[in-house]
């Protein structure tokens, strides 16, 4: 009887350690993440990789710590290096899809977290966000924590349900573009709109990707759908689509 107490008391022990283990993880990750965003808002984008990087090598599963060095490897125009961070990004949401909490603190901690770090992003770039480029980035990390609620808010009270957000999808497609896979991006853009239908973004690249293909009527109405959602679309890319429209 006293051994299989004892039994009991040591796999409950050694399993403690367990269940902490990967938000230690991330917490000692997260310095290089926030110093990676740090280097965004000063465009050092080399030295913002080298950060992102860091959080990587301290927890493998950060999803938004693959993000960032994707967006760092876009600036730099190393789109091959940022598809695959993105990649990376998007299988490590798709593998969380369908996580389990052991309880509903546990559950509402994660989201917290992640939501927490995303505010803190959002705080350092409106402190100093003046140049068209930083206020463009601090639209695009509002939209992104819009999005990244949502997703939770969808997700069931004990469990992660949904798929990739639509700001992972969006940031596939624009490395698609821009190394010329417009097949790929169009399928990208098409996801993050599936994912979130107010994502006027991804509904205005889409349009840019139509035009590029030669789809006039459907880049057309791919920014008619972009500005019902609110988004502002270049007056160029409209006044491109409609001389293309004859």
């Amino acid at each position: 009887m006293f051994t299989r107490i004892l039994l009991v008391a040591l796999l409950t022990l050694a399993g403690s350690p367990l269940t902490a283990q990967p938000q230690q993880t991330r917490d000692r990750a997260k310095p290089f993440y926030q110093q990676g965003w740090d280097f965004m808002k000063v465009e050092a984008w080399e030295d913002a990789a080298k950060a992102f990087q860091s959080a990587i090598d301290k927890d493998p599963e950060f999803e938004d710590a693959y993000y960032g060095l994707g967006l760092a490897d876009m600036r730099m125009r190393k789109f091959a290096e940022a598809l695959t961070a993105y990649s990376k990004c998007r299988d490590l949401y798709q593998a969380g899809a369908g996580r389990r909490f052991s309880n509903r603190q546990e559950a509402q901690r994660y989201r917290q977290d992640r939501l927490t770090e995303i505010d803190e992003v959002i705080r350092q770039f409106s402190q100093t966000a003046s140049s068209p480029q930083a206020l463009q980035r601090l639209r695009q990390l509002q939209e992104q924590r819009r999005q990244l609620q949502e997703y939770f808010q969808r997700a069931g009270t004990m469990s992660i349900d949904q798929g990739v957000p639509a700001f992972v999808y969006l940031a596939l497609g624009s490395a698609h573009f821009r190394m010329e896979h417009f097949a790929e991006a169009e399928r990208e853009y098409k996801a993050a709109v599936a994912a979130d239908a107010k994502s006027g973004e991804a509904l205005n690249n889409l349009a840019v990707v139509y035009l590029q293909t030669g789809r006039y009527k459907e880049a057309d109405d791919s920014v008619k759908a972009a500005e019902k959602t609110g988004y502002k679309v270049n007056p160029q890319l409209k006044q491109d689509i409609k001389a293309k429209l004859g």
